[in-house]
């Protein structure tokens, strides 16, 4: 009988322990902690991005402390987790001045415990640099007057290590770099100042080091408004028959209404194909300028149409409203079929078919820059190719979204078009990027 009774309760307990252990009551398994970006450096001010998991039961608590000189302060002390939370995310902000901290060795503390009866604990300590020395940065060149629409150069050198840097213009970010010059503690890049702006913006570089000090310039400089040109173009039934429609139904969009056809193609169209092109001119890949001298129009060839040009369009004399659009570039025709030639030094980063830009190339040129050629016939380069300035890349057409035979023609700098205008200026070329680049290249660029 006494065998029985104590067989029951080794049963009763068996079952109590396994259901303890499945609800996670009775659980061995300490939380984990994982970073974004493991912290090495602590600065002025410095976010730690981090997070806690636990499956079984889930958090009970998380505190974060900062050990230096004996002082032990706390800056996260999270106690009152809801019961069965697995994973939470947490930002921690630490003002290093205001807690008291020093420059030197410091340390961080992570403390994460379960809601278990054995109350699992994981402790995680990290040494850390406290820094709280913004690095040096002084500006060596920039612009003395921008139009908006225009292009800039900057260059500046830094003091020591920077985990970013770049230019803000007005609530607009581009990145600088270095691997311009020899010197790595020079940097620079070209930037835009869209067109799209009439009125003066704030232009800021700045520099961060790693613990995330910042220091920043101010730019002086004279702003330019430039007037672009504003057209109404009307739309005929065969240009929406044989271009709009296709192009339309290409992309899976299909009406017997052409005004909503050609608002398709004009508007959601024509977005889907330059954030493409946005997305590869966003990337710079090569920080060395390749380009020299002007940029080469195409040979023989007049203007048809502007940079910026603001386009409202007619049907049957009446205006297609919410179909208005930003011509991108300048269009330039020749013979038909003429040859393009590459603007300038660069390597192709895109050749193929592009909506209503039609057969594309993209050429990068270095800093940021990029040019860009539609409406071709065929391709004679592929991407990856390094092509000179005049390499024959294609031949002009009519593909895309065009009428008659013609090359659009765009700069593109980090992500924005810019008025080609000053590309083809050998003087502003010279003026603006070359006799400021050789000056900082003999001052500190071999260094």
């Amino acid at each position: 009988m006494r065998i029985r009774i104590f067989l029951i309760l080794i049963i009763i307990l068996a079952i109590a322990g396994g259901y303890s252990y499945y609800k996670g009551i009775i659980d061995f398994t300490k939380p984990e902690i994982s970073f974004k970006e493991k912290p090495q450096y602590i600065g002025a001010k410095k976010e730690i991005i981090f997070q806690v998991k636990d499956n079984n039961p889930g958090i009970k608590s998380v505190e974060v402390f900062i050990l230096q000189n004996n002082k032990n302060i706390k800056i996260l002390e999270d106690k009152n987790i809801p019961e069965g939370v697995n994973s939470k995310d947490y930002t921690v902000e630490i003002k290093a001045r205001k807690l008291g901290l020093r420059e030197g060795k410091a340390k961080l503390l992570f403390i994460a415990k379960d809601g278990s009866l054995l109350s699992n604990t994981q402790r995680l300590e990290l040494d850390v640099e406290i820094d709280l020395t913004p690095p040096a940065l002084s500006v060596l060149s920039s612009p003395a007057s921008i139009m908006n629409g225009g292009t800039g150069f900057v260059f500046f050198r830094v003091s020591k290590d920077i985990e970013k840097t770049g230019i803000k213009v007005g609530e607009l970010e581009f990145n600088c770099f270095n691997g311009i010059f020899k010197n790595p503690s020079i940097y620079g890049c070209a930037f835009p100042y869209p067109y799209w702006w009439n009125k003066k913006k704030p232009i800021i570089v700045y520099a961060m080091d790693k613990a995330g000090n910042r220091a920043s310039h101010s730019l002086i400089y004279f702003f330019k408004r430039k007037r672009y040109k504003r057209s109404i173009i009307n739309l005929s039934d065969s240009f929406i028959e044989t271009k709009v429609k296709p192009l339309a139904e290409e992309d899976g969009f299909e009406s017997d209404n052409p005004i909503e056809l050609f608002k398709y193609v004009n508007k959601t169209l024509r977005k889907k194909n330059e954030d493409f092109i946005h997305s590869i001119t966003k990337k710079v890949s090569i920080n060395k300028p390749l380009f020299k001298g002007a940029f080469k129009q195409l040979k023989n060839s007049k203007m048809l149409g502007g940079f910026a040009d603001y386009r409202k369009y007619k049907y049957k004399g009446k205006i297609i409203k919410g179909a208005d659009a930003y011509h991108k570039g300048m269009d330039f025709a020749s013979i038909k079929n003429a040859p393009v030639q590459a603007a300038n030094n660069g390597v192709v980063v895109y050749a193929g078919y592009l909506g209503i830009y039609g057969n594309t190339v993209i050429i990068e040129h270095g800093m940021g820059v990029f040019s860009i050629y539609s409406h071709l016939a065929e391709f004679k380069v592929k991407e990856g190719d390094r092509v000179s300035k005049e390499t024959i890349i294609g031949l002009t057409d009519t593909t895309g979204l065009a009428v008659g035979d013609h090359l659009h023609f765009g700069v593109i700098v980090q992500g924005v078009e810019v008025h080609p205008i000053e590309w083809l200026d050998k003087k502003w070329i010279k003026t603006r990027f070359e006799k400021e680049y050789n000056k900082i290249n003999e001052l500190y660029g071999g260094k």
